[in-house]
């Protein structure tokens, strides 16, 4: 998953041996397995449908863990409410219209209806008229996408694409970069999924927002079936313009693509809770802990119940509460502990918090997000050839982000982990804007991402919890209540090397 990882510790039974810090330790002892499982059995149950945003499963899920909280004592985060509610706008197309228009040089149109064979990432209706650009399946351009566009005039045009390997948003992005007006991408599993579509991770949550069109976010994908009856009125075919392995310009007609939106709401919410500090002079001050709660929901009848990602992240979360409560004393600055709705569609909830924030921005010691933390992360080639066996990253934990802010926050990461044992992977490629942390670093809060790695089960239905490492998520939950202390008790907060 992540090319550039720097294995920077010391070995596991050289951590092993340093003591937990007496004044914490008996809520420390609290992190337990055996509750982190039944929440995560909860969570990720197929009662909850997937936990999408909007949705009953997300609702109950919310309410679970804001019940948890409150039984174990900790406040409302949101003045007298657990509850930080925020309005999404999400756009699906109309299903009678949904069309292709093709009118010939001798003036004959043909209309094909796109009902259930498109899907759309757009900001706006798509009205497209202009010069199409079949431009093959990129064959024999492994190290740059453009290749495959040398020699056809795509400049201003609509560029289709039928991509034979890698990912769809590559081939889109190399027609973008080709200088493409706008892009349709040939994949059956895209053209079927994205009934509706999803805001780029830029686009506003509120309802009021007025979104400024932008071309570089707008994908069609199409079915390859509707690709064939474009092909077709020029004597060919996917299949025959593989085998030739180039592309055409498709002269002698006139394209109207259009596909008209409308705006639908999913009504959300983050929870929030609060634990305040011990000292009258420093609980004005916090730590912020925090990890989405929403997964993707149900797709084609099989639910994706996200077991790791990321009730495996909440779970833990409620775990550090669970020692809070429990420990004979406080830290010294207050806690501030957040699930975040609608991070699957973009970090929105995160990024809703940082814009309304329970406690300003600037009082804000540091963040620390939780996301997949339950599982050994297993690495795959092209080949299907394993690159990282999961056995071998057990005590395997990446830190993304703990460098960035403040030159202060690792060391103390370093001295929690001498008694948690992890074998820290250090990461700033590939995920670091993917989750909810990137918000608050983006409004200059020290910040640090763990995650565990990725794997195969990732978005997928097979997420499930009988593949958790309970071990794994029971130490983040102990090397993070940990940290609470040592940095909510410290007499001077961390110093901000970015301000």
């Amino acid at each position: 998953m992540l090319t550039s990882a720097i294995l920077c510790c010391l070995s596991l039974g050289t951590l092993a041996q340093a003591e937990v810090d007496p004044s914490y330790r008996q809520g420390y002892e609290k992190i337990s397995q055996k509750e982190i499982y039944s929440w995560i059995e909860f969570l990720s149950s197929d009662e909850l449908s997937g936990r999408d945003t909007g949705t009953t499963g997300y609702n109950v899920a919310s309410k679970y863990v804001a019940s948890e909280m409150e039984s174990m004592g900790v406040k409302p985060g949101n003045k007298d409410s657990f509850f930080q509610p925020f309005t999404m706008v999400r756009r699906q197309r109309l299903l009678n219209e949904a069309y292709l228009s093709i009118k010939g040089a001798d003036g004959k149109e043909e209309r094909i209806e796109l009902r259930g064979k498109v899907g759309v990432v757009s900001r706006r209706d798509v009205r497209w008229k202009q010069r199409w650009v079949f431009a093959g399946d990129g064959a024999g351009s492994d190290s740059d996408s453009r290749d495959v566009f040398h020699g056809l005039p795509v400049k201003d045009s609509i560029v289709m694409v039928a991509p034979g390997k890698g990912d769809a948003a590559r081939w889109a992005w190399g027609a973008r970069a080709a200088g493409a007006r706008r892009v349709v991408v040939v994949s059956d599993e895209q053209a079927r999924r994205r009934i509706g579509t999803r805001l780029p991770q830029r686009a506003r949550y509120r309802i009021e927002a007025e979104w400024t069109p932008a071309g570089d976010d707008e994908i069609v994908y199409i079915s390859s079936d509707i690709a064939d009856r474009i092909l077709k009125r020029w004597d060919t075919s996917l299949e025959k313009m593989k085998k030739s392995g180039g592309g055409m310009v498709l002269e002698g007609a006139e394209f109207e693509l259009v596909i008209e939106l409308r705006e639908t709401i999913d009504k959300t919410r983050n929870v929030v809770g609060l634990i305040p500090g011990s000292d009258p002079k420093l609980r004005d001050e916090v730590v912020v802990i925090g990890g989405h709660l929403d997964h993707v929901g149900e797709h084609d009848g099989k639910i994706f119940n996200g077991a790791d990602d990321n009730a495996s992240g909440s779970s833990a979360l409620l775990a550090v509460c669970r020692g809070l409560m429990a420990n004979g004393r406080r830290p010294r600055r207050s806690t501030v502990i957040i699930f975040f709705g609608a991070e699957e569609r973009g970090l929105h909830g995160s990024r809703y918090y940082v814009d309304n924030p329970t406690v300003p921005i600037e009082k804000m010691v540091c963040m620390f997000n939780l996301d997949m933390i339950g599982r050994n992360e297993e690495r795959r080639g092209r080949d299907g050839k394993l690159i990282e066996k999961p056995e071998d990253n057990v005590d395997c934990l990446h830190v993304i982000g703990s460098k960035r802010h403040s030159l202060e926050l690792d060391p103390w990461i370093h001295k929690v982990n001498g008694h948690v044992g992890f074998k820290f992977e250090y990461d700033e490629e590939g995920v670091w804007n993917r989750s909810d942390q990137y918000n608050f670093a983006a409004r200059g809060v020290p910040v640090t991402f763990f995650f565990a790695g990725f794997h195969p089960d990732y978005h997928k239905p097979t997420d499930t919890i009988e593949k958790i490492n309970f071990d794994k998520v029971t130490r983040v939950g102990k090397l993070v209540y940990s940290l609470v202390f040592e940095l909510g008790d410290r007499p001077r907060r961390l110093r901000n090397n970015r301000l």
